[in-house]
């Protein structure tokens, strides 16, 4: 009799997972470019968008949830990776660094994503690139100072020294 081994590579928030996300996101802020920091930012509001003021969030409040903030980086470029192995986004190099931008099989790709779930994400990620759009880099900067506050709530929370 076989075994079952347990499946080395996480389901959630692994970088299939993240990778979706991050294509969703490209997709609906197309054809603008995004940096890996504007990236992790939105990976982390497109699923917490009531933290913004804006739908229901996908996934729960929990009080630990700046902690998912803080691994995103490192998931997000793996998924990248990822993405530009199967050609469904683009990178951009300029004078100011690299960027991305989704690739002409994005949107076909996109929208055979038809769970219920993904659907949610989609409408999230276009209410994030209406209000990035409407605010301009302001939206970056507020979502930045909503990241920075919670971390410094949960250090003084744990007792953890600032800085």
């Amino acid at each position: 009799m076989e075994t079952l081994r347990p499946i080395a590579t996480p389901v959630f928030n692994g970088s299939v997972e993240t990778g979706l996300r991050s294509l969703i996101l490209l997709e609906a802020f197309y054809p603008e470019k995004l940096d890996l920091d504007a990236l992790a930012l939105l990976d982390y509001f497109v699923v917490h968008t009531a933290d913004l003021g804006g739908p229901d969030s996908l996934h729960p409040a929990l009080p630990e949830r700046v902690g998912e903030y803080r691994v995103r980086r490192t998931l997000i470029q793996e998924a990248l990776r990822m993405l530009l192995r199967v050609s469904l986004i683009e990178v951009v190099e300029a004078a100011d660094g690299i960027s991305f931008v989704s690739g002409d099989n994005a949107p076909a790709f996109v929208k055979l994503l038809n769970s219920d779930y993904n659907r949610d994400l989609s409408d999230r990620a276009s209410w994030l690139a209406g209000r990035v759009h409407d605010d301009g880099a302001a939206a970056f900067v507020s979502m930045r100072r909503l990241i920075d506050r919670w971390s410094l709530e949960f250090q003084t929370e744990v007792g953890l020294p600032n800085g």
